[in-house]
């Protein structure tokens, strides 16, 4: 049983092929394994052989890494949660606070006392954890444009006033937005043409044609994540819940969104 504390750039290991009996004294003389996130530690800690290893998912980031490698390798994963490891760490094994190796000590033995499938978190099938990913990327992009977005709705207010309320929706085809693109030099508009031409604005600057590109590239970035969505969404497996979404008209966004959220998820 490996207890496996995952920190930003290492881990903390705790390899227990018994539970000790007395896990506090246990604590001061085992030898704890550090492995770093680089070839040496990846080979370090698949050279312990786990058949099983527990891990706390907080930093999903920090913990992809190994929780990927170690599963690929056959080792079976369980995830507890953190308050559960809390209070089992504090109340059962009375071991220190905010220790990485107490956490991978108090994992392993966790994994001893408790095998019942509903002590341990449930995680989503590969698709459907594919599919979070991508609604949290694109929640992610949403927040990145924005502050874009409102700089530019700025300046215009005195470049090019008379677009400093105007929308610029996606097109059908996948191009970017009209406004974004013809401000990036990415696309034609006779209509922005003759506007800009008659403006009464002090005129655009490279700065506002520069946040144009970035937006296009964001934008860009979306497409290519929403045509991931899509594929995923037409596994036969989610006909019964598009089926129920498409009556209420829901988009592809809210559709990923929600199944991410709700999908049966697998036992460990």
């Amino acid at each position: 049983m490996l207890g496996v504390d995952v920190s930003k750039r290492s881990v903390s290991a705790c390899l227990l092929e018994q539970r000790p009996v007395e896990p506090r004294q246990f604590y001061y003389k085992y030898d704890f394994k550090t492995f770093k996130a680089d070839a040496s530690g990846i080979k370090g800690i698949l050279e312990l052989n786990p058949e099983i290893a527990l891990i706390e998912p907080t930093g999903t980031n920090y913990s992809k890494l190994w929780v990927t490698i170690l599963s690929e390798n056959g080792v079976t994963i369980k995830f507890v949660g953190h308050n559960e490891l809390r209070k089992y760490r504090e109340s059962h094994l009375r071991l220190p606070d905010k220790d990485d190796n107490a956490d991978a000590l108090a994992l392993a033995c966790y994994g001893f006392d408790y095998t019942s499938t509903n002590r341990y978190l449930r995680i989503r099938d590969a698709s459907t954890a594919k599919l979070r990913e991508l609604v949290l990327r694109l929640h992610h992009l949403n927040r990145v444009q924005s502050p874009i977005i409102n700089r530019l709705r700025h300046d215009f207010a005195w470049q090019f006033l008379e677009f400093a309320l105007s929308q610029s929706s996606w097109s059908r085809s996948g191009e970017v937005p009209l406004l974004w693109g013809w401000l990036a030099g990415e696309r034609t508009s006779k209509k922005y043409d003759i506007k800009y031409i008659n403006s009464v604005g002090l005129g655009l600057t490279n700065t506002v044609k520069r946040h144009a590109k970035r937006i296009c590239d964001l934008q860009r970035e979306e497409y290519e994540i929403e045509d991931n969505i899509k594929e995923i969404l037409a596994n036969t497996k989610y006909i019964a819940y598009i089926i129920a979404f498409d009556k209420f008209g829901f988009g592809t966004r809210t559709q990923a969104l929600i199944l991410s959220q709700i999908y049966p998820l697998s036992n460990l």
